[in-house]
C-alpha cells in the first residue's frame, strides 16, 4: 500500500497523511500497548520522512513510554497515535491503524507478543501476511 492515506486524531486537530509506502503492519499485544490502547494496538510502519502533519502540530504530543520507546498522541482528545523508537535508527514511526481514514485497504499484519495477550481473549488469530 502506498501514498495518499489520510488519518487524523479522533477530534480532527491532528490530520497526517503519508507520501510513501508502508513498511510493514502488526497488531502488538505487550502490555505497554494495552495500556496505550486499552487492548491490543494495531499499527501500520511508515518512514518517518514520509509521515506529514497537516494540522495540528502544536496539539501533539510524545511521551516516552519506556527506556527504549516514546508515543505520540493529541493533548486534546487523548488519541493514541503515533509510537517510534527512541534512537530512532531506522527512521520510522508506527502509526495507528484506527486513525487511518476508510476505507483504506490496510489489515493488521501479524500479531505481536501475544503471550501478554489480555486473558479475557478467547482465541488470538496469529498469522502472518506473508
Amino acid at each position: 500500500m502506498s501514498a495518499s492515506l489520510k488519518g487524523q486524531c479522533l477530534c480532527g486537530d491532528i490530520k497526517f497523511r503519508l507520501d510513501g509506502p508502508i513498511i510493514r503492519s502488526a497488531a502488538c499485544h505487550c502490555k505497554q500497548c494495552q495500556r496505550w490502547a486499552g487492548n491490543y494496538w494495531p499499527s501500520a510502519s511508515v518512514s518517518q520522512d514520509h509521515l506529514v502533519l497537516v494540522t495540528g502540530s502544536e496539539s501533539l504530543a510524545w511521551y516516552e513510554s519506556s527506556d527504549k520507546a516514546e508515543r505520540g498522541f493529541c493533548i486534546i482528545c487523548g488519541s493514541s497515535l503515533f509510537w517510534r523508537l527512541l534512537d530512532n535508527k531506522e527512521n520510522w514511526v508506527a502509526v495507528a491503524l484506527g486513525a487511518f481514514n476508510t476505507p483504506n485497504e490496510l489489515n493488521e499484519g501479524k500479531h505481536i507478543h501475544t503471550d501478554s495477550a489480555g486473558d479475557y481473549y478467547n482465541q488470538i488469530n496469529t498469522y502472518s501476511e506473508d
